[in-house]
């Protein structure tokens, strides 16, 4: 089974990523530049790199230690045993010392934390999970977990970092980045740094001065990694195709007359971080959360509970606002990543959260939701709830998803599509790819392209290798487009784990049979009752791994009820599991699909859950959607900012979810582009619900 085969490969290869024998790679392969071994980044750069990966992680996953270890491993900022190609199942959480490297354990493994304090054979309780050494093949060795505890590992989840996968695979995405950033600081007129750390550029816009916050994620890890590896934000562009020519990539540094005062270090320094057996070696760094953000200025709205304007615009300091004074101290690889995270926590809060709004429950689609969720389109909105607030979901990484959780009945034939990010393929209406006359896949060009033969197209040339294996024509690299798969990347866990999505699909539906009865809310997400000091309120499912454990249930048995293993008093058992709430309270809210599934699945077993295509791929051609059918005529109630001469700054709205949110979309159509659009018009409200203050209408 492919699963299986997978999770030997990852074995080994996590245990050369994490100090031990490597996989067999040239690591010495890749474009991007080794920190150096000698000591010249300046404090104030380690302080920057710190503050800019904070800008580049997502708002909702915080940064640990294993997170910075794993991004300086892939970007070569460590010179650890790595082979990138197999860098892509989610990593463990491990035992680490005050230098970020793994704490090896008697046997030279590393030792993964556990999710809860386990009993041993020995029967001893400890906060790690068991490893053995195992003979993989004819003399070759690998660590593996003890039988019957792979449940108990805790799997890195990195965010919006998970961008940095793209860069193992083409160091040019980086490249690009930091090309990006540079040409902007160039143009410039001069920099600064918010209350965060970002970098905030002054730019001349049609004449008038206006400032401009770098806070894409791939520019803020690329200014992260020249810093770590050069000691200043230079390094080199990309390489490119130009009319069939290879051009050199071009060193690039910030101009030498641009006035940076403070922030001269950021041109001016040299070297990067040393490092400590292979680890980057930060224990010059230290850190103090009062002494960095107790001068930092915040713009917050705070809401005032009976005034007549509930709503104001306050300043404050981000030590007191953000941390409530709580004092933290630190140093090392503890220090570095506390100053990370703590620039994430500030960036969330300034992002347009309102203070002390009073807790209410969740708006909810009206009732009977039957009439506009049916079995399918709940499904794509379990998906579209688990995908992340700013990247899209698309038909590519539907695809990837599917193939992931076993729902395709096909492997990973091309390279880069199991492990790297995949890229945007040339598909036909159900998904499958279009192959050119090699039997390769055509990736889709980020822009139109001339090809050897000096023909402009909008795909990228695939060719042959030696091997008579798909490869993208030499120099072409940089033009693919990879797909960005957000909070949904930890569906990767099921390369390594297949029974990952089991104990999350046993907790959701407990939960759901323990509430006090179900909803749907506007976007489509479902929420179960609880009760909060004697009023009923309804908590919204939105963690990624139960929405696909959801989508995953539902299209393979139509409804929430099957069979899982879970691991239970170290032991694998099986549980049956069902939907057990009252019909009338599941019909009085039109979700009697997610007990008893569809009409035609009660009259035939054989109609519950998906079909597939003769390729093996799922078949959605039976799948409509109407933007307008499901959310026309559904409300929403939002704060918007009002201009100069309202009374009050915002005001409490409401208006037609088709209309504010989607924009009167009349999109219809059928297939799987269908599907992705109704888990995507599930993600856009949920963007919309998340923001709280919206600008005013134009």
């Amino acid at each position: 089974m492919w699963f299986v085969r997978r999770f030997l490969v990852l074995t080994i290869c996590l245990v050369g990523l994490l100090g031990l024998a490597g996989c067999g790679g040239d690591s010495s392969s890749n474009d991007y530049p080794v920190a150096s071994k000698q000591k010249h980044i300046k404090p104030e750069g380690l302080a920057a790199a710190a503050a800019f990966l904070g800008a580049a992680a997502g708002k909702q996953t915080p940064v640990t230690m294993d997170t910075v270890v794993f991004l300086n491993s892939v970007l070569r900022i460590n010179d650890v045993p790595t082979d990138p190609q197999n860098l892509y199942g989610d990593l463990w959480s491990l035992l680490r010392d005050i230098y970020g490297r793994p704490v090896l354990d008697s046997n030279g493994c590393v030792q993964p934390l556990a999710s809860q304090p386990l009993v041993w054979p020995d029967l001893v309780v400890r906060d790690t999970v068991p490893m053995v050494v195992e003979e993989y093949q004819d003399g070759v060795f690998t660590c593996t977990v003890m039988e019957g505890f792979e449940p108990y590992t805790v799997e890195l989840e990195i965010g919006r970092l998970n961008m940095v996968r793209s860069v193992a695979n083409n160091p040019d995405v980086l490249a690009r980045g930091l090309r990006e950033v540079i040409n902007n600081i160039n143009a410039s007129e001069s920099i600064s740094l918010d209350a965060s750390g970002r970098l905030v550029l002054l730019v001349d816009d049609g004449g008038e001065l206006v400032e401009q916050t770098i806070d894409a994620p791939r520019e803020n890890l690329a200014i992260y990694h020249a810093l770590m590896t050069q000691g200043r934000i230079a390094g080199y562009g990309p390489t490119h195709n130009e009319s069939g020519e290879m051009l050199a990539p071009e060193w690039l540094e910030i101009r030498r007359d641009l006035d940076m005062g403070d922030l001269a270090f950021l041109r001016d320094g040299r070297g990067g971080v040393p490092l400590r057996d292979g680890y980057a070696d930060v224990s010059a760094f230290s850190y103090s959360r009062q002494k960095t953000f107790q001068d930092k200025w915040i713009s917050f709205v705070q809401y005032i509970e009976g005034a007549d304007c509930p709503y104001w615009d306050f300043n404050d300091y981000a030590w007191r606002q953000v941390f409530d004074e709580e004092p933290y101290v630190g140093s090392n690889m503890a220090g570095f990543t506390r100053a990370v995270d703590d620039t994430r926590r500030v960036i969330v809060f300034v992002h347009d959260v309102i203070q002390d709004v009073p807790e209410t429950d969740i708006q909810t689609l009206p009732t009977p939701a039957g009439s506009r969720m049916d079995m399918m389109h709940a499904t794509a909105a379990f998906l579209g709830g688990a995908s992340n607030k700013s990247v899209p979901l698309t038909v590519d990484g539907l695809v990837f998803i599917n193939t992931v959780l076993g729902l395709n009945d096909s492997e990973f034939a091309h390279k880069g599509e199991a492990f790297g990010d995949l890229w945007a393929l040339l598909r036909n209406d159900n998904g499958e790819p279009l192959l050119d006359a090699n039997s390769c896949p055509q990736p889709i060009a980020s822009e139109p392209v001339v090809w050897p033969d000096l023909v402009e197209r909008n795909l990228v040339p695939m060719q042959l290798d030696e091997n008579n294996d798909c490869e993208i024509v030499p120099g072409y690299e940089d033009a693919v487009v990879e797909i960005e798969l957000g909070r949904l990347n930890g569906v990767r866990v099921a390369l390594t784990n297949p029974d990952m999505l089991n104990r999350a699909l046993y907790d959701v539906v407990n939960s759901i049979n323990a509430s006090e009865g179900l909803k749907m809310d506007v976007s489509g997400r479902l929420a179960y009752g609880v009760m909060v000091d004697g009023e009923l309120m309804h908590q919204t499912i939105d963690s990624p791994r139960a929405g696909l454990a959801m989508y995953w249930a539902m299209m393979r048995w139509g409804k929430l009820e099957g069979q899982v293993d879970i691991m239970e008093d170290g032991n694998w058992v099986t549980k049956d599991i069902a939907v057990t709430l009252d019909d009338a309270i599941l019909d009085a809210e039109g979700l009697g699909y997610l007990k008893h599934g569809t009409a035609a699945c009660q009259g035939d077993p054989m109609e519950c859950g998906y079909k597939q295509l003769a390729s093996g791929y799922v078949d959605y051609s039976q799948f409509s959607h109407s933007t307008e059918d499901v959310y026309s005529g559904v409300n929403v109630d939002y704060v918007e900012r009002q201009d100069e001469m309202a009374v009050c700054g915002y005001q409490d709205q409401s208006a037609d979810v088709w209309e504010r949110i989607l924009g009167s979309d009349a999109y219809v159509d059928t297939n799987i582009g269908a599907f992705v659009k109704q888990a995507e018009d599930t993600r856009t409200v949920i963007s919309f619900i998340h923001t709280v203050i919206q600008d005013p209408l134009p």
